[in-house]
């Protein structure tokens, strides 16, 4: 299950990963309150949960603009989002 979603709120065992605006994440699995999973971009902590309650699906245009996003790690091959 790897589902593209918008989120704010979010919390790893490190910490608050929170963030002020609505940024994608991907989620990998579920529990009942909580989607987890990784923000897109950053620094590549896994295992974070997105509380349902304050995590939603793209919008078209949100769909839109990040099928159009290429992502690139260190000189690794860039390779383009496909969201949805």
């Amino acid at each position: 299950m790897n589902k593209y979603m918008m989120a704010t709120k979010a919390i790893h065992m490190l910490g608050d990963l929170s963030r002020k605006e609505a940024d994608i994440c991907v989620i990998s699995e579920e529990d009942k309150e909580n989607y987890i999973g990784s923000w897109v971009f950053g620094f590549g902590f896994f295992g974070v949960k997105f509380p349902k309650e304050t995590t939603r699906e793209l919008t078209q245009e949100e769909i839109d603009k990040y099928n159009k996003v290429y992502l690139q790690i260190n000189n690794q091959t860039p390779i383009k989002l496909s969201v949805g």
